[in-house]
């Protein structure tokens, strides 16, 4: 495994370097290939973040990546989060795989290029958890990052500062699109504004806030295939920001307060919602973005 580093930058303080990164993953048999993939990724970002900043990664225990060799499917599925020091923020280019099949297992080759940058000590600490079923944090909390079709899907979240929130819901469809869960449709805020030490529970009508409890919907899971697979953006920062560009979604539409609100969420496009978060993390060193991948299954 090696890295080659080039391009620092200090923005805010805050170094911030352009990397090319490499890892060599032997998997066993047993493992599928979009695992595989997916830990050569992983192991790439750690490897890259960890040499420069001397940092520790959070991942999710959920690896999945697509086969067939789609560098936007590598991106959209790359889990690998900062806990400490460094963050990796936006991958640049194509990913490149060599694929090789031995006895015993299979070797899986990557390189991959993107930006990443340290992170500050004093980063605002948030909870933001999510929950099936019920709206307890503790006893609804969603274990081994798996829904059934039917669950309802309900978002946790308490900061200890005011700030600007955003939950996007990543879809594997052909598209790749990105729902925009929060704000809900028909706010006409470019983020949610929450209160410092205020406890919020989405999608649950009962504890809404009383300006957004029409506009406020539950959001049941659902699957096209035997197992779907999706991704939940938390995004958070005590400086207002503007969601990505959307567009609103094929289906249904109700009428609230004289109001036309669609039943769908409102969608962005895979690259809108990347060159948006790029942007934003590039600007706001304070933005968070919890990433969790999470499966839905009949």
């Amino acid at each position: 495994m090696f890295l080659l580093a080039s391009g620092t930058v200090i923005a805010g303080g805050l170094k911030e370097r352009t990397v090319t990164c490499h890892a060599t993953y032997f998997a066993p048999l047993s493992m599928t290939p979009y695992q595989a993939r997916q830990e050569a990724i992983n192991m790439a970002q750690t490897d890259a973040i960890g040499r420069e900043f001397g940092t520790s990664v959070a991942m999710s225990n959920l690896s999945v990546v697509q086969s067939g060799g789609d560098s936007q499917r590598d991106d959209f599925y790359s889990v690998a989060e900062s806990d400490i020091r460094g963050e990796w923020i936006e991958s640049l280019g194509d990913t490149i795989w060599k694929v090789t099949p031995r006895d015993n297992e299979t070797i899986y080759e990557v390189t991959l290029k993107g930006r990443i940058r340290e992170i500050p000590y004093n980063r605002i600490d948030i909870d933001s958890r999510l929950l099936f079923n019920g709206t307890d944090k503790e006893k609804n909390a969603l274990r081994n990052y798996a829904y059934k079709v039917g669950d309802y899907m309900y978002v946790y979240f308490l900061s200890p500062v005011d700030g600007y929130l955003a939950v996007y819901l990543g879809d594997d469809n052909d598209a790749m699109t990105f729902q925009s869960l929060v704000p809900m449709d028909g706010m006409t805020e470019g983020a949610y504004p929450v209160k410092a030490g205020k406890e919020y529970v989405f999608f649950d009508r009962d504890s809404a806030e009383p300006q957004y409890r029409t506009l406020t919907r539950r959001l049941k899971m659902n699957a096209r295939k035997d197992v779907d697979v999706n991704q939940i953006y938390v995004i958070f920062s005590p400086n207002p920001f503007t969601k990505a560009v959307d567009r609103r979604a094929d289906g249904k539409a109700v009428t609230v307060n004289g109001e036309e609100i669609d039943l769908m969420p409102r969608v962005a496009d895979f690259r809108t919602f990347q060159r948006w978060l790029s942007k934003a993390r590039r600007n706001d060193p304070d933005l968070q973005v919890r990433k969790t991948i999470v499966t839905v299954s009949h």
